[in-house]
């Protein structure tokens, strides 16, 4: 099972039904999955590409060409019964500006699905918003969404999770999760536990509106330094999704998220949209442009671009490639701090 799968799994408590339908979701329940059965699996993001990267006019060491395994999953997963499950992911990383090689335990959860309406996991499980958000914009295996690009939010942390869906047809989805706030690559606690929730609406099959938040002191509390802030965040979703054409856009506000520990406060804010058109069963073009004032507060002319254009080529149902181009800006006053184009292929393998 791969780590789509595990994502897919928060859709499936919340309505696996419409995900399907979607192409969101193609990998067996784990009600499908034999008591007592273990499987293996994983997924590579890989990418080959040309990079310029320019701060303050001048073209940086970080400008380069060549190849990076940006992430390898490899997931295992054990039913105990109908109910209960357990799930581990470990997620390497390997790119050419980092050594060594970064190994972190992204997912270890054990899962109690109770019913469509409640799923419980305790540990390192998907955070409400981050993955939700990949599977309604997809090609997350070119670059996260927005919120965790810019590291205003994280995908997987460690806590207790409940899931589901309600209503008719499982139309109301909800997903909260009470965690420690540090995220999963760096596990640690602080004086208080954090929260991010999220709820969904799908008025159609294809459709869906959602809205989020995250309050907490993302583990910096305790200690002998002194907290000031709490780090807030709010989001919002409208997409539309169908096997052949992808359209949406997401917003969110952070405040604090940065300042925790410092008496200054600060804001940030942002948008991202994005739309996909698959032309045959092989075939797509995608397009996505994200803005963001990341220092409302503190440095209010700081501006924040980013875009990508791409061709995505679907080898098999395992494998799939994109030729991109990207670009991202970073500007003060109308200047430009720091800029980067890349120009690269970029691959999904699963196994």
């Amino acid at each position: 099972m791969t780590v789509s799968s595990l994502l897919r799994r928060v859709a499936a408590g919340a309505g696996a039904a419409f995900f399907l339908a979607l192409g969101l979701a193609g990998g067996a329940h784990a009600a499908d999955t034999p008591v007592g059965a273990t499987t293996l699996g994983g997924k590579l993001f890989l990418d080959v590409s040309h990079l310029n990267a320019y701060r303050n006019g001048q073209r940086t060491a970080t400008s380069r060409n060549g190849a990076d395994l940006k992430r390898f999953y490899l997931d295992l997963e054990h039913r105990f019964s109908d109910v209960w499950s357990a799930h581990l992911t470990t997620d390497i990383n390997w790119a050419r500006d980092s050594s060594p090689t970064d190994l972190w335990l992204k997912h270890a959860y054990l899962q109690g699905a109770f019913s469509k309406a409640l799923v419980l996991r305790f540990g390192s499980a998907p955070l409400p918003w981050a993955g939700f958000v990949n599977q309604w914009s997809g090609y997350r295996y070119v670059d996260k969404e927005l919120v965790t690009r810019l590291k205003f939010g994280a995908s997987a942390d460690w806590g207790v999770h409940a899931l589901g869906a309600l209503g008719d047809r499982g139309r109301l989805q909800y997903a909260a999760s009470v965690i420690s706030g540090s995220s999963f690559k760096h596990p640690r606690t602080g004086d208080r536990p954090d929260v991010e929730a999220r709820v969904a609406w799908q008025p159609s099959a294809h459709s869906v509106l959602a809205v989020g938040g995250y309050d907490g002191e993302r583990a910096l509390g305790g200690g002998n330094l002194p907290t000031y802030h709490t780090a807030r965040r709010w989001d919002a979703m409208a997409a539309y999704a169908t096997q052949r054409v992808r359209l949406g856009a997401q917003y969110f506000r952070a405040v604090d998220w940065n300042q925790v520990r410092s008496p200054r406060g600060d804001c940030a804010s942002g948008w991202s949209a994005w739309a996909s058109v698959v032309l045959d069963p092989r075939w797509a073009v995608f397009a996505r442009y994200d803005r963001a004032d990341t220092s409302a507060s503190l440095d209010p002319s700081r501006r924040d671009h980013y875009a990508n254009l791409g061709v995505a080529y679907r080898v098999s149902r395992q494998v799939q490639l994109a030729a991109v181009y990207k670009r991202e800006r970073i500007s003060h006053e109308h200047l430009a701090l720091s800029s980067s184009n890349e120009l690269g292929v970029y691959a999904q393998i699963g196994f």
